[in-house]
Formats: C-alpha cells, sequence, structure tokens
C-alpha cells in the first residue's frame, strides 16, 4: 500500500516535472520568437519577405497552416489583407468585398475588440445568434487576435486549422495574443521603413530622370557644338571653287557625324524632270536611293521639315499620297525618316534626308531642332558657294574676254579709260542733276539751300559776313502758261534764268526753288545797296518783251530783299522773309523790290490774326451787310440796291471789303462771305414781297464760286429754293480771278436760266475783256469809278466809256456808272449815255435796319426802269 503511493506520488511528480520542463521550454520558443520579430523590422525590408518570415516564426510557437494578417483603415474603412498563406501552398491574396469580411469571424472579432478562439461550436453558436453569416466551408478551429496600429488601423492576426489533426487552444491564444503587440510594432516599422524606401527610391527616381534630363540636354549641346565646328571647319577649309557634288558629298559627311546616321541629299531639277542625288554617307550604293524617290516626290509637293514614322508612311501609302510599290512601301516603313528642305524656288527642291532603323526608335524634336540648325547654317555655307560659283565664272569670262583681246590691249585700254571717264561723267551728271534744276540748269532748292546754310552759319561766327538774298517771282507765269502752253512756258522759263544770270556777277549764284520763282544769293560784299542795284537790272531785263515761238511776250517780275542784317539762325527764315517782301512788292502793284523789314513780318502776322478773327466772324455771323441804291439819273428814282458787305471788327472798329476781301480772297474765305451776301439778299427779297417796293437787289460774289463745283452747285440750290422772287436778284462779278471765260459764260447762262441777273462789276479798273462783254450772258455792266475819272479830261477814255455804253444797247444790257461822288463826275456819266449811277452824291449806304425802316417806306419803285434786257 505504502509502495503504491510511492508509486503514485512519483508519477504525478514526473508528470508535474514534465509539464514544468514542456513549459520552460515553450517560455523559450516565445521568447526567441520575440526577439526574431524584433530583428525582422530591422533587417528585412521586402514586405512580402517579412511576412513570409514573420509566418515561419509565428509557426515555431503556435501551428499555423492558414495565417492571414489584415488592417482597416481608421480613415477609409476599408480593408487592406497584407498577407494570406494556406496549407496548399496558395499564397494568393482573395478580392474580398468589405462586407463579406465584416460579417465574418474577421469582422466579428473585430467588432468586439478582443481576441477570439473558434471551434466548430462556437461558430455555429455565432451563426445562430446572427453575429456572423455562415460562408464557405467552416474552420475546424479558427484564432485571431486584434493588431492595433498607433494611426487608429485596427488589423487582425488570423490562424486557421481545416485538420482535426490541429485545434488551437487558450495556450495558443495567450501566446499569439503575447506576441500582437511586438507583431503590430514590428509592421509598424516594417511600413516606416518600407515608406522611406519608398520616398527614397521616387527621390533617386526623380533626381535619376533630372540627371538623364542634364545628361540628353549636354549631349545635344555636345552636339550642336560638333556641327557647329564641323559646319565652321567646311565654311573655312572648303574650297568653293570645287563643284557642287564635292560640297554636297562633304556636307553628308558631316550629318553622318553629328547624327552617326545614314542620309543623302536630293536635289529635283524641273526642266530635267529628273531626281539626282549630290551627296550620301553610310548608303552602300546610290542606285539604292532610287527606291525612297516616291518619298522624295511627297515631300516636293510641300517643302518642309518633317518626322515620317512606320504609322505615317503606311497611311499616306494606303491614301495614294506617296506612291509605292511593295518593295519600296518595305524599305519605307522600315525606316523613321528625318527631312528638311535646303531649298524650295518654284519647281526646283533640294532635300536633305536622315534615316534610321524603326527598331532605333523614332526622331525626337531635339534631333529636329538640330537637324533645323544644321540645315540653316549650311544655307549660308551654300549661298556663298553659289556666290564664289557666280565670282569665278565671271572671272573665267574675264580671262576668256583677256585673252580674246590680247593682241587689242591698247584699244581695250583705250576702251576702258573711256568707260572710266563716262563713269564719272555719268556721276558728275547724276550729282549735278540731283543737285541743279532739269529745266534751266541752275541749282535747285536743295543745292541752293546747303549755300544758303553755309552762308548763315559764316555770318553767324563771323559778323563782318555779309550775305543778302533775291527772292524773284514772275508776274504773269501763269497766264503765259495756260495762253501759249506748257512748251513754250518752259522755253520762257529758260529765256528768263538766262536773263537774269546776265544780271549778276560771278560768285553770285542764282537758282530756280520752282515754277517762277528764282532766288540769288549775294556774298561777300553783299550790301543791300548793291543787292537794289542788281534787283533793278533784273526787273528791267524781265520787263523787255520776250519772243518765243513767234510770240511776242511780256512779263515782269516782282522781287524780296533780305540779309544778313536781320541776324538768322536758319536759311527757311531767311527764304521766308525774303518771301514775305516779295509779296508785299506784288501788293504794291507787281514790277518791283521791297526790302524786307520787321514790319513785313509783323503785318504777315497781322493777316495771319485777322484770318483767324474772320472765322470766327463767319462762325458767328457776325458780318454786317449795308445797302447803297442804283439811282435812275433822268427821275432819281432808286432803281436797285447793292449789298455791301461790313465787318465789326472788335479791335479795329468797322472795316470795308478793302480792307479783309483780299485776304479773304487768298485763304478762300471769301465763299463763306459770298454764300451770307446771298442769305441777306434772299432776306431782302422776302421783304420787297411784303412791301410796295419792287427794287432790285444786287450783291457782289468772287469769280472764284464760278470755278468751284461744289461751291456753285449750293448756290444754284439756294436760288431755286426762292421761286419766282430770285427774278429780283442780282449777282455781281468782277474781272479779277476769271481765267476760263468759256466757262465763266456757261455759269452766267444757267444763273440767268434760273431768273437771276447778272452784273459785271468793276469794268475799266482791270483788263476790261471786250470777250465777256459780247458773251450776251450779261444784263448789267458796272463802270468803274477811275474810268469816269480819266474820262473827265481824256478825250480817248471818255470814248472808251461811252463806247461801252454803245456795245451794251447792242448786246442788251444796261451800263451803270459807280463811284458817282462828285457833280462832275455825274456830269461825265450822263455824258457817256449812263442812264444809272450810285455813289455818295446820289444816295449814301444805310444800315439794313434803317434800310427797311425808311427807304422802303419812303421810296417806291413800282416805275422802276431796270429791265432784263435794255431796250
Amino acid at each position: 500500500m505504502t509502495n503504491n503511493r510511492k508509486q503514485t506520488n512519483q508519477t504525478y511528480k514526473a508528470k508535474q516535472l514534465k509539464k514544468l520542463l514542456g513549459l520552460k521550454k515553450q517560455a523559450k520558443k516565445v521568447q526567441s520568437a520575440l526577439l526574431e520579430i524584433s530583428e525582422l523590422a530591422s533587417h528585412c525590408f521586402d514586405t512580402e519577405h517579412f511576412y513570409l518570415q514573420l509566418h515561419e516564426v509565428i509557426g515555431s510557437v503556435v501551428k499555423s497552416p492558414n495565417l492571414f494578417i489584415l488592417f482597416k483603415s481608421a480613415i477609409s474603412k476599408k480593408y487592406d489583407i497584407h498577407y494570406y498563406a494556406t496549407q496548399d501552398g496558395q499564397n494568393v491574396k482573395p478580392d474580398l468585398p468589405d462586407d463579406v469580411i465584416d460579417v465574418g469571424l474577421t469582422g466579428y472579432m473585430l467588432r468586439s475588440g478582443h481576441s477570439l478562439l473558434c471551434n466548430h461550436d462556437d461558430y455555429n453558436r455565432l451563426v445562430d445568434e446572427g453575429e456572423v453569416i455562415e460562408l464557405g466551408e467552416p474552420a475546424v478551429s479558427w484564432l485571431g487576435v486584434p493588431l492595433r496600429m498607433t494611426n487608429g488601423d485596427l488589423g487582425a492576426l488570423v490562424v486557421v486549422s481545416y485538420s482535426q489533426d490541429i485545434q488551437f487552444d487558450a495556450s495558443d491564444k495567450s501566446i499569439l495574443e503575447l506576441l500582437s503587440e511586438h507583431i503590430t510594432h514590428s509592421i509598424e516599422h516594417m511600413q516606416r521603413q518600407t515608406q522611406m524606401e519608398r520616398e527614397i527610391n521616387s527621390r533617386t527616381r526623380a533626381l535619376h530622370q533630372v540627371n538623364q534630363k542634364l545628361k540628353q540636354e549636354i549631349a545635344q549641346q555636345q552636339r550642336f557644338q560638333v556641327a557647329q565646328k564641323l559646319l565652321l571647319d567646311l565654311s573655312e577649309k572648303f574650297d568653293f571653287s570645287n563643284s557642287k557634288e564635292t560640297l554636297f558629298q562633304r556636307f553628308s559627311a558631316v550629318v553622318n557625324q553629328v547624327f552617326e546616321l545614314a542620309n543623302y541629299l536630293a536635289e529635283y531639277n524641273a526642266m530635267d524632270k529628273k531626281w539626282c542625288y549630290l551627296g550620301a554617307s553610310a548608303i552602300d550604293s546610290i542606285d539604292d536611293l532610287q527606291t525612297y524617290q516616291c518619298l522624295n516626290e511627297y515631300i516636293a509637293l510641300d517643302a518642309q521639315p518633317m518626322v515620317l514614322g512606320q504609322k505615317e508612311i503606311k497611311h499616306l501609302a494606303a491614301f495614294g499620297a506617296i506612291m509605292a510599290d511593295e518593295k519600296q512601301k518595305l524599305s519605307l516603313i522600315k525606316n523613321v525618316w528625318l527631312v528638311s528642305p535646303l531649298q524650295s524656288s518654284g519647281e526646283n527642291c533640294l532635300l536633305l534626308v536622315v534615316f534610321k532603323p524603326e527598331s532605333q526608335g523614332e526622331f525626337s524634336d531635339k534631333d529636329t531642332e538640330l537637324m533645323n540648325f544644321i540645315t540653316m547654317h549650311f544655307n549660308l555655307i551654300m549661298h556663298r558657294w553659289q556666290s564664289q560659283q557666280m565670282l569665278l565664272h565671271a572671272q573665267d569670262q574675264l580671262e576668256d574676254t583677256v585673252q580674246q583681246r590680247t593682241k587689242a590691249l591698247h584699244e581695250a585700254n583705250h576702251d576702258l579709260q573711256q568707260q572710266i571717264e563716262e563713269r564719272i561723267k555719268v556721276q558728275e551728271k547724276l550729282y549735278h542733276d540731283a543737285n541743279h534744276d532739269l529745266l534751266t540748269g541752275l541749282p535747285n532748292r536743295q543745292l541752293f539751300n546747303r549755300k544758303l546754310m553755309h552762308a548763315v552759319a559764316c555770318a553767324t561766327m563771323d559778323p563782318t559776313h555779309e550775305y543778302t538774298v533775291l527772292f524773284i517771282d514772275l508776274d504773269r507765269f501763269k497766264l503765259i502758261n495756260d495762253t501759249f502752253g506748257h512748251l513754250t512756258g518752259d522755253r520762257f522759263l529758260v529765256e528768263v534764268a538766262n536773263r537774269i544770270s546776265n544780271c549778276l556777277q560771278q560768285g553770285q549764284v542764282l537758282a530756280r526753288l520752282g515754277g517762277d520763282e528764282f532766288v540769288v544769293l549775294m556774298q561777300q560784299p553783299a550790301s543791300m545797296q548793291a543787292a537794289q542795284v542788281i534787283a533793278h537790272h533784273i526787273i528791267e531785263a524781265l520787263n523787255n518783251s520776250f519772243t518765243i515761238d513767234g510770240n511776242e511776250i511780256y512779263a515782269g517780275c516782282s522781287i524780296g530783299i533780305t540779309g544778313s542784317e536781320q541776324g538768322y539762325n536758319k536759311p527757311a527764315d531767311v527764304l521766308r522773309d525774303a518771301d514775305t517782301a516779295m509779296y508785299q512788292a506784288k501788293n504794291k502793284g507787281r514790277g518791283r523790290y521791297v526790302l524786307f523789314d520787321q514790319s513785313l513780318h509783323t503785318k504777315l502776322i497781322d493777316q495771319l490774326n485777322q484770318e483767324s478773327e474772320l472765322r470766327k466772324a463767319l462762325k458767328e455771323g457776325s458780318l454786317e451787310f449795308v445797302f447803297q441804291p442804283v439811282v435812275n439819273l433822268s427821275s432819281n428814282e432808286v432803281a436797285a440796291v447793292e449789298a455791301l458787305v461790313r465787318w465789326q471788327h472788335p479791335n479795329l472798329g468797322l472795316l470795308k471789303p478793302a480792307d479783309f476781301l483780299e485776304m479773304a480772297h487768298d485763304t478762300g474765305l471769301i465763299l463763306q462771305i459770298d454764300k451770307q451776301a446771298v442769305a441777306h439778299a434772299c432776306e431782302y427779297l422776302q421783304h420787297r414781297d411784303l412791301s410796295k417796293d419792287k427794287a432790285l437787289i444786287s450783291v457782289n460774289l468772287s469769280s472764284r464760286i464760278l470755278c468751284d463745283e461744289t461751291a456753285f452747285a449750293q448756290l444754284l440750290e439756294t436760288l431755286s429754293s426762292i421761286g419766282d422772287t430770285v427774278q429780283g436778284l442780282i449777282l455781281e462779278f468782277t474781272e479779277k480771278g476769271i481765267d476760263n471765260i468759256e466757262q465763266v459764260v456757261g455759269c452766267f447762262a444757267t444763273l440767268r436760266a434760273l431768273g437771276v441777273r447778272i452784273a459785271l462789276d468793276d469794268f475799266g479798273a482791270g483788263i476790261a475783256s471786250l470777250a465777256l462783254l459780247y458773251s450776251g450772258e450779261l444784263d448789267f455792266v458796272k463802270v468803274d469809278a477811275k474810268l469816269i475819272h480819266r474820262a473827265e479830261q481824256d478825250l480817248a477814255q471818255r470814248r472808251f466809256a461811252t463806247s461801252i455804253v454803245n456795245i451794251g444797247h447792242e448786246q442788251g444790257f444796261i451800263v451803270i456808272a459807280e463811284g458817282i461822288e462828285t457833280e462832275l463826275m455825274k456830269e461825265t456819266a450822263e455824258t457817256m449815255g449812263c442812264l444809272f449811277a450810285q455813289g455818295q452824291l446820289l444816295a449814301e449806304a444805310v444800315s439794313s435796319d434803317e434800310f427797311y425802316r425808311q427807304l422802303l417806306a419812303e421810296l417806291s419803285a413800282e416805275d422802276v426802269t431796270l429791265t432784263n434786257r435794255a431796250s
């Protein structure tokens, strides 16, 4: 009994000892596993290898034929299976939807947050309770522990057994729970290492790409440098007297050295309608290039840089753009083509073609840039070759000519000398023509301005240096031109230039500025007294008659004189003031000279100011009109009234026509004054129709309105608008400014057709043209007061005045005496036969208000004897 008890105690102790030894051994395994897990994170950087090693470590302490590790993102709530291994060796991660994982044991465990040891019975209980859904084959034993990451992600380490031989227990659970924290740290460490390695790899790849790009740019730059050096060598060392084929072959070699690829140069000649190959490199035979002729023909249709690959060649061939047979297609599509036209003029075309096997890849944009760089520089070389060839060709021709004329060297030298002399003459003539008037041969404005500029500069630097300028303008050149024609006018100008030249001394410069304007520059001595003497001689010379083409012509001139005493700084100011003095001479009656002084310049400025003020007055309608009656000398009745313009100047007071009409003629403002005069006359006619007075009204108009189509059309429109009232209107025109009598007579006829009456004013003050008197389109002729004055004492003038009245009786117009201021003038007018007259003696001019208020009320003109035609 005692022995049995001893034996039982010994057996129990042996079992306990065995159990303790097993636990100690298991503890060592767990400790070893923990160390291995820690080392894994430090030594294993490949994710797949890490999880395989981790699986081996876990399998060393817990049997794990089937093991998987997954994590659920705290942010996206998505599952990610990191590792999946089965006992049959299938390590392919299953593609499981997240909701399938959620309804399985793994999702249940993660929801509970605790480790889960589940056998078949436990699984069925969970299915029955609705915690999980039965999916697939149930496991015999299932063990999972949660893995908590520091970033909030929740994971699971799960071992599964589908065999009765392997079932997990609580000790396995404890071991996995013990390992789970270390596994989590190890996974996080491995992920950090992986992320760091990924970033390092990413940056390494970026640096590699930058390095590769830099290498490519350096290589491209080196290619450019090589190309530039080779082309520079070609340009400097090539003998440009060699043939074009030699140059192109050398260029092809340069292209080959740069690209290290086959290339050729093809030229199409429109004359021969053939392709020829001028150079080629890395090509076995020129005959092989005939295969590529169809490609050349396509490129020549629109010669521009292009890259053609297999795809483009097939596409173009399919659409018939490239006319190629099968053999040519095969030859083309096996290569990649880089084409650049060197020259394309008309139907001729020169191409540079570089190609390589399709297996070597496509041409890049950098290849295209390099190609364009090479072709651009070679074009310069080719232009140099062409220039050299042209020069060589010219030299050859020259050598031939020299050889042919060796025996006649003396004659050739003589001819050459003649050519040199002729060239010098031509150059001298070109210079002379550029600086001289082609008609007279005198210096022109350009040359004269240079000489005048020199004279002004000398006078500026040396106050004792004198110069004088005479500005000469012919008085009747336009009439001569219009009467005898431009050819006679040109010959007349040549004669004028000769006469003026004969009046000058040596060193004095005569120039023609244009038209009928001449200038003389006098220097050292150049006193005003000497200038006046020369001006007097010129006027006398030009006052003598000229005989041109059988015509005896009289001209005359007006001269303005100024000089260095005015202290000029600019040549333009000299000519301006001389021109001003010349116009003053014309205003004083022509045929004379005037010395410039500052008063003339001041007067010119005053005229400009007066023009501005007149424009303002016209714009504001501040011109006034007074009315002067035309009286029947036998009855003293008012037959008509004449509207005379007055200008109430803001500073100068009331101005008469003589004070501003000449300026208005010169500036063209006379047409606006005429317009206002007609308006006042129309206003009078309206008053006349409302009263018993039937006196006619006359207004003075410029003859310029007859030559201006627009102004004349506006006048006709205005007169047409007042209807029959226009029959009471007389329009007066002076002879001044009438050049085309035929045109003027036609305008008179048009006006008279409207019912307007026409008067010729100031007759006898000018040229007294009889052509107008016999035109048949005049109703009145007003004899100027000057003619009446002359008729008082001069019998011939009285007979002339009387003849005008007689012509009036014959032609049907009435003669009116103007400016009657004395009884003697009135008697002279009556003696001449004038029935009507006007002037201060007969009736003074009154304002329009006064005229409408008094004159129309007192003077009745029902028995007016003025008619449209004199009886």
